[in-house]
């Protein structure tokens, strides 16, 4: 009896954890930003472990998805295969061209990079021509708004709108053809922000650890991904899907 109890309990536990994992699992969307010396950025992974990990998921069949298709496969409710993540690189810094793009045609991974449209042919930073090419290989162009604006700070509602809709007629007017995804820079939004987003005609928006609800395609969270324990180990487990689970979802306008 008591071997039969100790079975039981262990069964209800094992029965748990997968039905837990199934409600907590969130589609992967790796945040990067500078692919470069670490030592000169905190933001930087090096080149060398960028590519380590674009062939971890190459090799272990990861199926790498444009941040548009896992939008709209969201928006409509059309399950994801397992394994599934998405690419993501905010700020539009020329590294992004240099190391990263060779590495993802390589891998025909797609990726998206969110541009600050100001910065756009500065020195250090994406070229229109860098944007165009990128964009004809299947790396998207979003917007990260004109100036880097951290928005739950601007309390000009016209400001906010203007970092919002400005970034995108920009990119589209270089780009020739719609933008339809934007990320907040920082993370940080309010709700007033993401109607603005929503009304200017993007199909979806991420952050980093803030929104409501895992499926809010105006709110889609992020992975940070650094050179600090930047091990295959914790590669692989911030690709699992279950990296948020029990870590603090920032609740809009907080």
């Amino acid at each position: 009896m008591r071997l039969r109890k100790r079975l039981f309990v262990a069964a209800a536990a094992i029965v748990a954890a997968v039905c837990l994992a199934r409600v907590s699992f969130q589609v992967p969307i790796l945040m990067y930003h500078r692919i470069g010396d670490p030592l000169e950025s905190g933001l930087a992974v090096s080149p060398e472990t960028f590519e380590r990990q674009m062939e971890f998921l190459k090799v272990h069949h990861y199926n790498v998805v444009s941040l548009s298709e896992l939008v709209g496969r969201l928006r409509d409710g059309r399950p994801l295969p397992p394994k599934t993540v998405s690419i993501t690189f905010d700020d539009g810094t020329i590294d992004n061209i240099e190391f990263a793009f060779p590495v993802l045609k390589k891998m025909n991974f797609p990726a998206t990079v969110f541009m600050i449209t100001e910065n756009i042919g500065k020195p250090g930073w994406l070229s229109a021509e860098d944007l165009r090419l990128m964009d004809g290989f299947g790396v998207s162009v979003g917007s990260h708004t004109v100036s880097h604006a951290y928005l739950p700070d601007v309390k000009d509602d016209s400001e906010i709108r203007r970092q919002i809709v400005d970034s995108k007629r920009a990119l589209e007017e270089l780009l020739g053809h719609p933008v339809t995804l934007f990320s907040y820079p920082a993370g940080g939004f309010t709700e007033t922000a993401r109607r603005l987003v929503q009304e200017a005609g993007y199909e979806g928006a991420v952050t980093t650890n803030h929104g409501r609800r895992k499926d809010d395609v105006y709110a889609l969270r992020r992975v940070k991904i650094k050179e600090s324990g930047g091990s295959l180990f914790n590669f692989w487990l911030k690709t699992s899907g279950l990296y948020h689970l029990g870590k603090k979802r920032i609740q809009v306008g907080e």
